[in-house]
């Protein structure tokens, strides 16, 4: 019974241990205040949101026209298009494209992080993400190569749990989004600009498994045996006293 006691006791600690730990890690290289990514002043630009409205007008026009619809965006283009649709709301002043190459995007990022579940508000990814994008199952992921933190290193184990980054998952049931991001057929970089292609003789990409996302997970099961281990614990010691009382 001792070691039995002994060995929850050990599980307790190590639990209430460990959420300390991934807070403590998490401090490394995130900040307690948001640094909010640039958006642009649609008024100054004025004249770029036509020739945006333009080429998507176009890219719906091909499409409906059964022919190959290509939908080419600079940088520049795809902030203006989190700036002035508000379907993209929720990524303005925490996701702006600051480069895109052949190879890659280069994307400025200020992400709220959830610390502990034991502690309340945020914590703040402020950096550049590298990321290629990718298409799968009507949705556009991004695979994350590294983050850049000034001064910070972001370890291997966080990269982990952040990728594939899912910035339009929640536009898959959106009405107007959804629809289009499911006929895409191609994703494509080239110096300065990020392609989307509809070919109406090509089949969209079929689904990769699903990739669970356990950060959260993880912190939640811990707590909770934790929790779970230190109640069978108190329960056992009452059992005991209880017979000795008898």
């Amino acid at each position: 019974m001792i070691v039995a006691l002994a060995s929850l006791s050990f599980l307790v600690t190590f639990g209430v241990w460990n959420l300390f730990r991934l807070d403590k890690e998490l401090s490394k290289f995130t900040e307690p205040e948001p640094k909010p990514t640039a958006l642009l002043d649609l008024e100054a630009h004025a004249a770029a949101v036509n020739v945006l409205t333009s080429k998507i007008e176009t890219f719906q026009t091909d499409h409906g026209n059964k022919r190959e619809a290509t939908l080419t965006l600079s940088a520049e283009e795809i902030n203006l298009a989190i700036a002035a649709f508000d379907n993209f709301e929720e990524l303005r002043q925490t996701f702006s494209i600051k480069a895109i190459t052949k190879d890659e995007l280069h994307i400025e990022i200020a992400f709220p992080l959830r610390g502990s579940p034991t502690k309340g508000g945020f914590r703040y990814l402020n950096g550049t993400m590298v990321a290629k994008p990718n298409l799968t199952g009507g949705e556009i992921i991004f695979i994350v190569e590294h983050i850049d933190v000034p001064g910070k290193p972001v370890p291997d184990g966080f990269l982990g749990q952040l990728s594939p980054y899912r910035p339009a998952q929640n536009y898959l049931n959106d009405e107007t989004l959804g629809p289009w991001m499911k006929r895409l057929t191609q994703i494509s970089l080239a110096d300065g600009a990020l392609s989307l292609t509809i070919n109406p003789e090509e089949k969209p990409p079929a689904s990769e498994p699903k990739i669970i996302e356990t950060s959260h997970i993880v912190r939640f099961a811990i707590l909770f045996g934790a929790i779970f281990l230190g109640f069978i614990a108190v329960a056992i010691i009452a059992i005991n006293r209880g017979k000795r009382m008898v």
